[in-house]
This record gives structure tokens, C-alpha cells and sequence, in this order.
């Protein structure tokens, strides 16, 4: 419990000044506890209270003036399920689990939310919600970021030796939401409920008189709705739950973006098919081709009775799935089979969202041919969303060893969404390395008709991260974590840059594009 001293000291830091003479202690927390709230508060307000609330005193005096501004707009709108969802939130808070750094970052989601659900439906239609969960957790991301990069947080992240402070963060949040049931959100309530009433009793007797009438008031309508508003936030568990979930994700996936910015400099983000559509429409760029007629490389046929009968010959070389097959062209001879005798280096240009042990390679001669990214991405016919580019990996084949595969010209890529195409012609080789790369696990992606994790038709959850490309366009998209087999040697620079646009040059160049009519 808390010196009378120390609570003053909070009050002083809440109120951002000292406590006026004329001002008793009681009268000043009453002021803290339902006065000083303003449902419309700057996130500028509310980011003071974050960092004021690592003061635990200030911490408590925040989740109970929460819940009284709530409370108190209950009593006007005793009907309105909004009023009663946003009591709902407020018990979060409550959660002792979650912890004061927690708790704060949460209470700016709620303060960015609230402004987009205005009616009940907002809340029942989990697709209205999903999206308003994201919208708000997106507009809250920077003053989150600037909190938890303050002194005193890092302090207290240092102290705690936690590795990522954002990660922590959506862990806890994770953790709390898959807790979360209608009874221990009806449990906590009706617990900080009598809370409030015991702080609310214990300055009566130090107020004034005009006070003293308030608080009795108070008293006497939780007393007679203290069991009706604990019963009716049930219902909002699950939406809660929702919304906790798409925090944790936004969290989770700004803390990786932030690592893979950090370990792969220059590279901005995947680019989404749509994305890059339009930027090649609006200016066509050195490495695409106007296609006018059928392609120059034309992609062999997997069904071919001639490729299949080659391909069954050399039951030793890897297996090749269709698409496989297709990515090579009938021009020059097609794919054939081919085994490497080393010592040899075999290379792969990848970027932080490609598998190092991936299955396409060129030889070293070819490689070191490749002046530009320009000139690799026609030639490789290797589309803009499959690979940004910027780094390479090498293959060693070390003297005494021997590695079948596949190679052949690339056959020339279609790009969707514009009448261009990527020439292709270039020798790729085919190969599986000895081990896939590990891949970062991120958290769960939120569907947003259920709320609930994004699954494939076999039941894998989807553990992308999510960016948003150089034309705004939302990417789900897998991270190398790790380069697991030893004979890949990398990731080196290419020095050809980490992407084809830049958010400045793609800003630019789709301000050209006209209006619609």
C-alpha cells in the first residue's frame, strides 16, 4: 500500500503540477479518479499516462479512473453496448499477468478504438471488428514504439533481461487473450468494482461536504448495478479476445520487421503481383519486355510424352514437380539431366523472404556473367513479387563429390496484370540442397470472418509476416531465420541494391499514372 506521500506524488505526476494548498488529498484523488478523465484525451495525454503508470501507485489510480469514465457513461446509456464493451476493456487491465508496461500499451489500442465502433454491430460482426482492431493498432504503433523506448521502460527491460521488448509484449498480450473467459471477465470486474468502492470509502471521510455527496452517490449506484454490469460484459469475451489476438500480431510482426530491417540493410519489404503490376504499367522498367505475341522462351509442356520419357530415364536426378518443369523453356534444347563433378560452385540470389536452400541455381560461369539486377531478372525471367534481390548464396561442391541435376534455359514469365514479360533464356539448374532453412515462426495471422488463426486446407496455421509493399499493398510473407545446410555459403551482397523500387521512387512514379475517369 502506497504512503500517503507516494500517492501524492502520483496524483502530482497525473495532474502534471503539484497539488494546490486548498486542495485536500482526498479531494485531489477524487479529481484523478473520475475529474480529470476525458474520453477525448491526445495521444499525447495518454502517452504521459503510460509513462507516469510505471509508477505502481499511478498504475492503480489509471485502472480505476478507466473504469469509473466507463462506468459513469454506462449510467447515461445503460442500454448501449458499446458503453458495456469498452467496461469490457477496461477490465483487461485488470489481468495481473499482463503488467504494468503491458497494460499501458494496451490502453492507447483502446484509445485509438474507440472513435471506430460506434454501433453494436461494429462489435458482433468479427470482420468489422478485425478490421478496426487493425486500423486502430496501426494508428497506435508509433506512440507505442516511442513507450517503449522510453528511459524508464528500457530500463525496466534491461533489468528484466528481456531480449525484445516488443516480442514480450505480444507474448503476454497472446498468452492473456487465450485465458480470457466470460467468468473471469465478469470475476475481474466485479473485483476492480469493489476496489473502486474501497478507495471511494476510504477518502469520504477526508472531503468536503459537496464531496462526500458525490461520492455517496457513487457508492449507491455501484452498489445497486455493481452485479448487472459484471453479468453483461460477458457476452464480450470473445470480441475481446479478437482484439488482443490482432494486437499480439501487430506487435509480433513489427518486432521482426525491425529485426530483418536491422540484419539485411537496404531491403524495405516483399512487393505483392498487384503492387508491381502497377508500378510496370506506370513506367515500364529496363528488365521487362512488351510481349506482342507468343514468348521467346515458351515454358515446356510437363505432360509432353518427350519430357516425361527424359525425365523417367534418369530416376537418380530429383524429382521436378509440373511447375518445376514449366519454369524451364523448350528453346535450346529443353531441360536435360546433367551431373556436376566437383570441385564447383553453384550460385543463388536471394532475398531476407527467399529460402537460401532453395531449388533454382545457375553455374558460377553463369553468374559471373549477370552485370545488373536488370539483366538477372530478365534473363532468369524471376518476377519482381518472387525475389527483391540483393544478396547471393553459394553452393559448394567439394572435389571427390558429384551432384546430379537438372538445368536448361528459363522459360520467359508472363506478368499478370500488364501486357509486359520477363524474356528468361538463361542456363538454370535444378537441385534439392541437403536441408531447408529455418524459417521464421512468427504468430499466428488473424482471419478476419472468425477471429481466429489462418489455416490451408491441411490445417498449417499461417505464420507469415505481414508488410505492406512499396504501393501500400498488404504481403503476407515468410523470413529466413537460418541457413541450415552446409554447403551453402552466405548470404553475400550482390551490390545491385535490395530492391526494385524505393517508397520514394514508387510514390513518384504512380503519381504519373491518370486519374480514372
Amino acid at each position: 500500500m502506497a504512503t500517503p506521500n507516494e500517492t501524492l506524488d502520483a496524483l502530482n505526476e497525473i495532474h502534471g503540477q503539484e497539488k494546490p494548498d486548498d486542495v485536500g488529498l482526498g479531494e485531489w484523488i477524487w479529481r484523478a479518479v473520475q475529474g480529470d478523465f476525458n474520453a477525448d484525451r491526445t495521444t499525447g495525454q495518454i502517452g504521459f499516462d503510460m509513462v507516469v503508470s510505471l509508477i505502481p501507485v499511478v498504475d492503480t489510480l489509471c485502472d480505476v479512473r478507466d473504469l469509473w469514465a466507463n462506468i459513469r457513461q454506462y449510467r447515461k446509456e445503460p442500454g448501449n453496448k458499446v458503453t458495456l464493451f469498452f467496461i469490457a476493456t477496461s477490465v483487461i487491465g485488470f489481468i495481473p499477468e499482463l503488467g504494468t508496461v503491458v497494460k499501458s500499451a494496451l490502453r492507447l489500442v483502446w484509445v485509438y478504438l474507440k472513435p471506430l465502433i460506434k454501433h453494436a454491430d461494429d462489435i458482433s460482426n468479427t470482420s468489422k471488428l478485425v478490421a478496426a482492431a487493425g486500423r486502430a493498432c496501426d494508428a497506435a504503433l508509433p506512440k507505442i514504439t516511442e513507450y517503449l523506448q522510453h528511459n524508464r521502460v528500457a530500463k525496466w527491460a534491461t533489468a528484466g533481461k528481456l531480449p525484445d521488448i516488443y516480442q514480450f509484449v505480444a507474448k503476454t498480450v497472446r498468452e492473456a487473450s487465450d485465458k480470457i473467459s466470460p467468468a473471469k471477465l465478469s470475476r475481474l470486474l466485479d473485483e476492480k468494482i469493489g476496489e473502486l468502492k474501497a478507495l471511494l470509502a476510504k477518502i469520504r471521510p477526508i472531503v468536503p461536504s459537496v464531496v462526500r455527496e458525490q461520492i455517496d452517490d457513487a457508492l449507491k449506484f455501484l452498489d445497486a448495478k455493481r452485479r448487472v454490469i459484471s453479468g453483461a460484459v460477458q457476452e464480450f469475451a470473445q470480441p475481446v479476445k479478437t482484439i488482443l489476438k490482432v494486437f499480439a500480431k501487430k506487435l509480433d510482426d513489427q518486432a521482426w520487421r525491425a529485426e530483418i530491417h536491422r540484419t539485411n540493410r537496404g531491403w524495405i519489404a516483399p512487393i505483392s503481383e498487384s503492387g508491381s503490376a502497377k508500378l510496370i504499367n506506370a513506367k515500364p522498367p529496363k528488365w521487362v519486355k512488351k510481349q506482342s505475341g507468343p514468348l521467346d522462351h515458351p515454358p515446356l509442356n510437363p505432360k509432353d510424352p518427350a519430357v516425361q520419357k527424359k525425365i523417367a530415364t534418369h530416376p537418380d536426378h530429383p524429382k521436378l514437380q509440373e511447375w518445376m518443369i514449366e519454369t524451364f523453356s523448350k528453346k535450346g534444347g529443353g531441360i536435360r539431366a546433367d551431373t556436376i563433378k566437383g570441385p564447383a560452385k553453384l550460385y543463388r540470389i536471394v532475398d531476407p523472404s527467399n529460402e537460401a536452400g532453395g531449388v533454382f541455381w545457375v553455374s558460377e560461369a553463369e553468374f559471373k556473367s549477370i552485370k545488373n539486377r536488370d539483366e538477372w531478372r530478365s534473363k532468369f525471367a524471376v518476377k519482381p513479387e518472387w525475389n527483391q534481390n540483393g544478396w547471393f548464396v553459394e553452393y559448394e561442391i567439394k572435389v571427390g563429390e558429384s551432384l546430379p541435376v537438372w538445368r536448361g534455359p528459363a522459360a520467359g514469365q508472363e506478368l499478370k496484370g500488364t501486357d509486359y514479360c520477363l524474356e528468361g533464356g538463361g542456363e538454370q539448374i535444378v537441385f534439392y540442397p541437403n536441408s531447408r532453412d529455418k524459417m521464421v515462426e512468427a504468430m499466428p495471422r488473424i482471419d478476419s470472418k472468425t477471429g481466429e488463426a489462418v489455416t490451408d486446407s491441411y490445417g498449417n496455421v499461417d505464420k507469415r509476416v505481414e508488410f505492406s509493399d512499396v504501393t501500400g499493398e498488404l504481403i503476407p510473407t515468410k523470413l529466413r531465420a537460418e541457413i541450415t545446410d552446409p554447403s551453402i555459403k552466405g548470404p553475400f551482397e550482390t551490390g545491385w541494391g535490395a530492391t526494385d523500387y524505393s517508397h520514394q521512387e514508387a510514390k513518384k512514379i504512380l503519381l504519373t499514372v491518370p486519374a480514372s475517369p
